[in-house]
C-alpha cells in the first residue's frame, strides 16, 4: 500500500495479512505497484516527481524515469509479465495540455506510445497483451469516466489496433479499479465531487474560528470568488446549470442571483475595489471532441446586473478537465485588493507573472513574478495592493513567498509542519496570512504571521482550496471540495 499513511507523509508500506502489522518501505513515495513475481515495486517519487523502482523489501531503490521540464508522470504499473513499465505522461503549455499512455522496458529505453489522449486518467490492471484503462467522456459528460481496453504486443509494447470501449455507464466515474488475477472479482471507486461556500466567525485576533455555516445549498460545484467591499455579498462560480457561470449571493440570503451566464465558461470572479463591477475570466465554449480552447478574456459585469463587457485578453488555455479542481484553480486567474489595481496571474515556463489592470481601462504594467513551476501554486494580493503572497504545494515543506510590487527578490519563509499548501489569503489588516494545508485526513485552515509562526484554526475531513476573510476581518469564507465516493464490487470483469 502507498500514500500518506502514518504521519501524513507520503510513503510505501507493506501490510501483513496476518495480524495486519504495518512496515514502512520508503518515504516520499506513492502510487506504488508490485511486480507480478512480487520481487520489485515501482512507485512515484513525491519529491522528485520521478518514477522509481526498488526491491520488495525497500532496498536498492533507484530512478527509473525522470520527467522532462513541463512534464508530469503518474500511475506507473507493470505490464508484459513484468518486463515493461506503463505510465501516464502529461505536458502543460500555453497551447494547452497533452497526455499519453506510454510504456518502456526495464532499461528505460525509448517510449512506446500506446495512446495519445488527454482524457486518459487511470490504468492499473492488465492481462498479458491487454491493458484496461479509464478515460473521461467528452463534454457535457466530462465528469464521467468509462472503461476501455487496448491490445498490445507483449514483447514490444506496440499497440494492436484502437482502444475498445467496455462500459458506457451514465453517472459513473471509474477510478482506482483492480481485479483478481482470474478476473472473477472487480472493484472500483465511483464518486462525484461537489463544493459549497461556507462562512465562519473569526475571533481572538484571528486565532479562533467558530462553527461554519453553509451559504450555498444546492448539490453542485459552488466555488468561492471574493467578498464585496462592504462585506454584504459573496460572488462565486457554479456549474449548477451545466457550464460555469457567475453568481452573487447576500450572506443573509438563501439563494443567489445570476450575474454572467451563457455558452462560454466563466471562472475566477472577483469584485472590483470600488464595488461596482464583478470581474471574471471567460473562455470560449468547449465543443467535443476538442477539450482545450485558447483565447481567454477578462470580462466585467455590473454587480447590480447588466450586460457583460470586455476588459482585456489573457494568455493561456482552458481545458474542460474531468477533475473540477483542475478547472476552478486554473491559471490565468484574477484577484482584486480593497485598494489599488487588480492583478491577473499568467503562467510561463519559469513561473507566474502578475500584471496590474484597471476594470475599465484594461492591462497596465507588470507587478512582479513568482519563480518556479510547482504542481500547484496558490496566490493572493494584500488588501492595500502592494504585495502578493504565494504558496507552493510541496509534500515536505510549507513554502510561502511574498512578492512586493517591483521587487525582484521575494521574501520567503516556511510554515513549519504545515506542508502541502494549496491556498492562501491575507488577513483584512494585511499583517498575517490564512493558509490551507492539505492532508489525507482533511485540509487544515491555518493562521500564520509573516515569519511562519502558525496556529491551526479548523480541520474538517474536506479538501479546501479557497479561503478569504471579510473586509472587516470578522468572518472567514472558504470553499471545501466534498468527495462523495463509494467502493463498488462486481463478481465479473466488464468485457467487450
Amino acid at each position: 500500500m502507498s500514500g500518506p499513511v502514518a504521519q501524513e507523509r507520503q510513503g510505501v508500506y507493506m501490510i501483513s495479512v496476518i495480524g495486519a502489522s504495518l512496515k514502512k518501505l520508503r518515504d516520499d513515495a506513492f502510487q506504488a505497484s508490485l511486480s507480478p513475481d512480487g520481487s520489485q515495486i515501482v512507485y512515484l517519487d513525491s519529491v522528485k516527481r520521478s518514477i522509481g523502482i526498488m526491491n520488495s523489501d525497500g532496498s536498492q531503490a533507484h530512478d527509473f524515469l525522470k520527467p522532462e521540464g513541463g512534464y508530469r508522470l503518474f500511475g506507473p504499473t507493470w505490464i508484459s509479465n513484468g518486463k515493461r513499465i506503463l505510465y501516464v505522461r502529461q505536458h502543460s503549455s500555453l497551447e494547452g495540455p497533452t497526455g499519453a499512455l506510454e510504456s518502456r522496458d526495464l532499461n528505460a529505453g525509448d517510449p512506446q506510445v500506446l495512446l495519445s489522449d488527454l482524457r486518459v486518467t487511470f490504468a492499473t490492471y492488465e492481462q498479458p497483451g491487454r491493458i484496461i484503462f479509464s478515460m473521461s467522456e467528452a463534454p457535457p459528460r466530462q465528469y464521467e469516466r468509462n472503461l476501455y481496453e487496448l491490445r498490445y504486443n507483449v514483447d514490444t509494447g506496440k499497440p494492436k489496433g484502437k482502444p475498445q470501449q467496455l462500459t458506457n455507464w451514465n453517472g459513473y466515474s471509474f477510478t482506482d479499479f483492480h481485479a483478481t488475477s482470474d478476473g472473477n472479482h472487480f472493484v472500483f471507486l465511483n464518486g462525484k465531487l461537489e463544493s459549497a461556500v461556507y462562512l465562519a466567525e473569526l475571533g481572538n485576533n484571528n486565532t479562533e474560528l467558530k462553527a461554519p455555516q453553509r451559504l450555498t445549498l444546492n448539490a453542485a460545484i459552488n466555488w468561492f470568488g471574493s467578498w464585496s467591499p462592504d462585506g454584504k455579498n459573496i460572488v462565486f462560480t457554479s456549474n449548477r446549470d451545466g457550464n460555469y457561470n457567475i453568481y452573487v449571493q447576500g450572506i443573509q440570503e438563501r439563494s443567489p442571483r445570476a450575474l454572467a451566464s451563457g455558452p462560454e465558461e466563466q471562472l475566477s470572479p472577483v469584485v472590483s475595489p470600488d464595488g461596482k463591477w464583478v470581474l471574471y475570466v471567460q473562455w470560449p465554449k468547449v465543443v467535443a471532441p476538442k477539450l482545450t480552447v485558447t483565447g481567454g478574456k477578462v470580462m466585467r459585469v455590473p454587480i447590480a446586473g447588466g450586460a457583460p463587457e470586455f476588459v482585456m485578453d489573457v494568455k493561456g488555455s482552458f481545458t474542460l478537465d474531468s477533475d473540477p479542481i483542475t478547472i476552478i484553480t486554473s491559471i490565468p486567474n484574477i484577484r482584486c485588493p480593497l485598494n489599488g489595481d487588480c492583478l491577473v496571474a499568467e503562467s510561463g515556463d519559469t513561473g507566474l507573472t502578475f500584471s496590474a489592470f484597471d476594470p475599465t481601462q484594461g492591462r497596465k504594467k507588470e507587478f512582479g513574478k513568482a519563480p518556479g513551476v510547482p504542481d500547484f501554486m496558490g496566490w493572493n494580493i494584500s488588501p492595500d495592493g502592494t504585495q502578493v503572497a504565494t504558496t507552493e504545494f510541496d509534500y515536505k515543506v510549507g513554502k510561502v513567498q511574498i512578492v512586493a510590487a517591483g521587487s525582484a527578490t521575494p521574501q520567503k519563509f516556511s510554515s513549519g509542519e504545515w506542508a502541502q499548501l494549496n491556498g492562501v489569503s491575507w488577513s483584512s489588516d494585511g499583517k498575517s496570512l490564512f493558509l490551507l494545508s492539505y492532508s489525507s485526513r482533511g485540509t487544515a485552515v491555518v493562521h500564520s504571521d509573516l515569519t511562519g509562526h502558525a496556529t491551526m484554526l479548523y480541520r474538517p475531513s474536506w479538501d479546501i482550496w479557497a479561503v478569504q476573510p471579510s473586509p472587516d476581518g470578522k468572518t472567514l469564507a472558504f470553499a471545501p471540495m466534498i468527495d462523495n465516493s463509494n467502493a463498488w464490487s462486481m463478481g465479473y470483469f466488464p468485457s467487450k
